[in-house]
């Protein structure tokens, strides 16, 4: 079974990254690159209100990050990129991709409007070194799937906010990359998990990843762990394995054992919320072991 690291290496949007920034192509990609840099000085000087803003929207964009759509955004891109016309871009973005040494991620799809298209691959390139750092980090520790989650999670947060406004245009969420991501790193719940559900953990997080980035633009003093932290419980609950019944017992009794064979001085060989939960636990096991035996 293919680990975390190369199921995410494997995404169609990460084959199209890989192929889009190769040497082979580097003129074509600074060219994109251009354009997204563009984007960010256009959102960024509109986002800061400007002379056209009241001072109340403006103090209002200091608590939360309204959505944005400006009208003929290529042709700012194009200006603030300093083209000689607007063409150049629009080209790089139509469906018609002909003769194009990159081809636009979104596809060949003629209801993938230029304008679209061009949002939806400067989020996911903005939002590309975040998820590098994730694999990075994740696959050295060796993490967890629910680990690998809640890290890329609180790094979706942290581009977010660092990029707030381009969060913020409308459709506004995180990058169309998510959910094929999501679904990679909830993949192998499968080995474990009976539910019928569990097909369905990657959109689960996929919504829940659009609710991180939802509440940092609803508060910008929420911070990255912050906002994980309004799905942390769920992620897990998740991606994590169900408890064991029978492994939580042994384990108890196991404890017990090792308390009374080996007591210390003044030692509690068992606390009345330890006895607690392990007669829960037994209580449990029997349960379970009739329903075995029939």
């Amino acid at each position: 079974m293919p680990s975390t690291r190369q199921e995410l290496e494997a995404t169609r949007t990460a084959r199209w990254y890989r192929h889009a920034s190769g040497a082979r192509r580097a003129g074509a990609w600074s060219e994109r690159v251009r354009d997204y840099a563009a984007l960010r000085s256009i959102l960024d000087g509109h986002a800061a209100g400007g002379t056209a803003a009241s001072a109340a929207e403006r103090k209002a964009r200091r608590r939360e990050q309204p959505p944005l759509q400006l009208p003929g955004l290529l042709k700012l891109v194009a200006e603030h990129g300093h083209y000689a016309g607007a063409e150049p871009v629009y080209r790089r973005y139509r469906h018609s991709q002909q003769g194009q040494q990159i081809l636009r991620l979104a596809g060949p799809d003629p209801a993938v409007r230029p304008t679209a298209a061009f949002l939806g691959e400067a989020r996911v390139v903005t939002f590309w070194p975040y998820r590098e750092g994730v694999i990075e980090v994740a696959d050295a520790f060796d993490m967890s799937r629910a680990e690998w989650a809640a890290a890329y999670l609180r790094a979706l947060a942290a581009w977010a906010a660092e990029d707030r406004p381009l969060a913020a245009y409308r459709p506004a969420g995180p990058p169309a990359c998510v959910l094929e991501d999501m679904t990679a790193i909830a993949g192998g719940c499968t080995r474990w998990a009976g539910s019928p559900a569990t097909a369905g953990h990657g959109e689960r997080l996929s919504v829940l990843a659009d609710e991180v980035v939802q509440s940092v633009l609803n508060d910008v003093s929420i911070t990255p762990l912050g906002a994980l932290n309004t799905v942390r419980h769920e992620v897990r609950s998740l991606l994590s394995p169900p408890s064991e019944p029978v492994a939580d017992v042994l384990r108890s009794a196991a404890e017990l054992s090792d308390r009374i064979l080996h007591p210390g001085d003044g030692d509690v060989v068992i606390t009345q919320e330890q006895a607690r939960r392990l007669r829960s636990m037994i209580g449990g096991l029997s349960a379970l072991l009739e329903e075995v035996s029939g």
